[in-house]
């Protein structure tokens, strides 16, 4: 086992290659890479990669994982010792040294660069920051992958997240810049104290122009100068930034369930006039901009007489740039049970509002409802529809006779029967296509499970009327593929040995992996063994193996 990078030199936020290569392993290698995230940031990976060959007749296989990786800072950095368990035992990789400079030949920092902009770094809990993530470039370049921040101690809410992003001038102390919006987001903090913002990380291709003598030539001429471009990979990450997050100032109400911001609240039904035991929908709406996804309203006491359903909420979020504004509305089914007039309860919550820095309170109207007898009620009590019922109505369909049936006199002529027989003989002709199709789905469906059960039969006449070592394998395999269903041409014996593992005997197992390695090395040496002693062999082994299938 062995641990390697592509590259020891190499300049902050220029990519490398990280590789944990095994030999003769039978599972692919697991390693911890905590170790190494200090210092390094991982890019992609891990890329798995499976190798088999065969020297001297004897089989080796390898098992690699690779990552890509770019380092955090400049100076002498190392890649640990790092602890990788093969096949169930713990090994140890050897420290690799690495030596990062400060800047790359690629381009200049203030000719490429990822900037995080925040409206402000100093907040209460719940309160908006809007982070929005710019990338200037004054280089051709195009982007391969962006990496998203994932700050602790923010609640999230995407602004906007231009996909693909555009460009537009834009001049910095007298240099012009292409300038495009990668992310804008609302953060909300959810804890006091200061909390750091993740860096965002963008790897991009940048085209350079190679080096060249400074001879003149023809070649200066600016016709040829994408002849001698080349395009090398940058990774670009935004400085880290904390945000300072203050405690709510004293006077905080009894009701205040944490929304910050500005609100509106309000609270409707679909009609104030019912009918006891019909449903009534009741409306709540909170409008406004803020933390409106982080708070929930207070418990709502509806009057006895009614039956209330769990509220369904909805939220639709306005398209503003940089604050997050939006509708949020709660939906409540009730049922009155009583005639009479209610009063449905008003609401009232409490909310912070960080410009002023005070606590606020707003209401609801209290809504009338007007509640009508039942046509068919004769108590006051609780009769009408349950629960159950409300939901089931709209699928259940009630159907009322509203005319005597017709009755056939005893002894009177019915339908003729060349009737009877025409709708027979036009419902045969209908179904039959039907009928057909289905067969023939049935059959291709199935195709792999009579392709199974006759798998052994195929593979012996096969090994009797050719007993050849090439003709073994490939009818093992053959076999093998049509009997256990396996989706590949690319057999070899340790991609049998994977995917058939558990699911024969391991002994048959063994004996199989045996003899596919025992019909390659035969085509390298013939005189290890005849062909009839190995298509024997192989004969008796499937039959084993397909009696326990």
């Amino acid at each position: 086992m062995t641990a390697s990078v592509d590259v020891n030199q190499l300049a902050v936020n220029e990519t490398f290659t990280f590789k944990i290569d095994t030999k003769d392993a039978d599972n692919m290698p697991r390693i911890n890479l905590a170790p190494l995230e200090k210092n390094f940031t991982i890019i992609s990976g891990p890329a798995q990669q499976t190798s088999y060959q065969w020297i001297n007749g004897k089989a080796t296989s390898s098992k690699t994982l690779t990552w890509t990786l770019v380092p955090n800072q400049k100076g002498q950095l190392t890649i640990p010792a790092l602890t990788v368990t093969v096949d169930g035992k713990k090994l140890k990789t050897k420290p690799i040294r690495m030596n990062i400079k400060g800047s790359g030949q690629v381009v200049n920092k203030d000719e490429l660069f990822l900037l995080a902009e925040i409206d402000q770094d100093e907040v209460y809990v719940g309160e908006q920051v809007t982070v929005t993530y710019k990338l200037y470039t004054r280089v051709q370049m195009s982007l391969e992958d962006i990496k998203y921040p994932e700050s602790v101690g923010f609640w999230t809410e995407e602004l906007s997240v231009p996909r693909p992003p555009r460009f537009n001038q834009t001049t910095i102390n007298g240099v012009l810049y292409n300038v495009a919006t990668l992310y804008k987001v609302a953060l909300f903090p959810t804890k006091t104290g200061e909390l750091e913002l993740t860096p965002m990380t963008v790897r991009c291709n940048v085209q350079i122009q190679k080096k060249r003598k400074r001879q003149r030539s023809i070649f200066d001429d600016p016709f040829f100068n994408n002849f001698f471009n080349e395009t090398v990979q940058k990774v670009l990450r935004t400085e880290s930034r904390k945000i300072r997050v203050k405690p709510y100032p004293a006077g905080q109400p009894a009701n205040f369930t944490g929304a910050v911001g500005e609100f509106k609240l309000s609270a409707s039904v679909d009609t104030d006039k019912v009918k006891a035991n019909e449903a009534v929908t009741y409306y709540v709406e909170l409008q406004g901009t803020g933390n409106l996804n982080m708070f929930s309203l207070p418990k709502l006491d509806f009057p006895e007489t009614m039956e209330v359903f769990p509220p369904t909420a909805s939220f639709e979020q306005k398209q503003l740039w940089d604050q997050f504004t939006g509708n949020m509305k709660w939906e409540y089914i009730l049922i009155p049970r009583q005639a009479g007039k209610v009063f449905l309860p008003r609401i009232e919550l409490a909310y912070f509002n960080p410009k002023d820095e005070q606590f606020h309170s707003i209401s609801s109207r209290s809504v009338e409802l007007n509640i009508s007898p039942a046509k068919d009620q004769l108590t006051s009590g609780t009769s009408g529809f349950t629960k159950e019922e409300i939901a089931l109505l709209g699928q259940d369909i009630h159907y009322n006779v509203t005319s005597p049936r017709s009755w056939i006199e005893r002894g009177s002529r019915g339908i003729p029967i060349w009737v009877w027989t025409s709708y027979i003989l036009a419902a045969g002709l209908f179904l039959a296509p039907v009928t057909f199709t289905r067969y023939q789905q049935q059959r291709i469906a199935t195709t792999g499970q009579r392709m199974s059960h006759r798998a052994l039969k195929r593979a012996l006449k096969s090994l009797q009327t050719q007993s050849s070592i090439e003709n073994v394998a490939f009818t093992v395999y053959t076999y093998l593929k049509e009997r256990w269903q396996l989706k590949t041409d690319k057999m070899d014996p340790l991609f049998v040995e994977q995917e058939l593992n558990g699911i024969i005997p391991p002994e048959e197992l063994e004996e199989l992996i045996q003899l596919l390695k025992d019909c390659d090395a035969g085509r390298y040496s013939p005189e290890t063994m005849t062909d009839q002693d190995i298509a024997g062999t192989a004969g008796k082994l499937l039959k084993k193996m397909d009696s326990h299938a």
